[in-house]
């Protein structure tokens, strides 16, 4: 991603027995944010009874408070789907269809399809919706809801922002780059 800054924060695991013990990707709101960013700037042996101990007590508060969210999808793992949705992903393209992508494969449409969620957990047209869905995290840092809804083949910014905020959990003007927040 574009414009991303990152910290490190250690942690011991007794601190924190209920984290989870696999990957996740998680929605970091503002004051969370202030609140790491502000722990970068401690010594490693910090002072548990002052300041920096208060910012890491709020910060184990918030992250406990943390949602994982799902910003990935499955690939297939053999061709041609696997060529198929990687041309897709990087370029979603709204005249696809699931007619189009069996041909593509050379099977018929019903073949192609079960195949598909064999290996993907879903259907040709559910995996292309959620790529859609996808793909407007990264058009959101320099577009407009509405701008994004229209390139990526919604009826209305309303249907998109549906669309989203049922995938994500959150509506897609929290996902805007500081300069689109102002033009949308």
């Amino acid at each position: 991603m574009a414009g991303v800054s990152t910290w490190s924060l250690h942690i011991e695991p007794d601190a924190v027995p209920w984290w989870p013990t696999r990957c996740m990707v998680a929605d970091v709101g503002p004051l969370l944010r202030e609140l790491l960013f502000t722990a970068n700037g401690f010594a490693a042996g910090y002072d548990v009874d002052v300041r920096a101990g208060a910012v890491v007590d709020l910060i184990l508060h918030e992250l406990r408070r943390l949602a994982p969210m799902s910003l990935s999808i499955r690939l297939p793992r053999d061709e041609p789907f696997r060529s198929l949705c990687r041309k897709y992903l990087a370029s979603p393209d709204l005249s696809v269809t699931n007619e189009t992508w069996a041909r593509a494969a050379n099977r018929s449409a019903r073949s192609f399809d079960r195949s598909f969620c064999v290996q993907t957990g879903s259907s040709p047209a559910a995996w292309r919706a959620r790529a859609r869905l996808l793909a407007s995290l990264r058009l959101l840092s320099s577009s407009t809801v509405t701008e994004v809804s229209a390139r990526l083949g919604y009826s209305s910014a309303a249907a998109f922002t549906a669309a989203f905020t049922r995938s994500f959990g959150a509506p897609p003007s929290r996902f805007l780059s500081r300069g689109g927040a102002s033009r949308n």
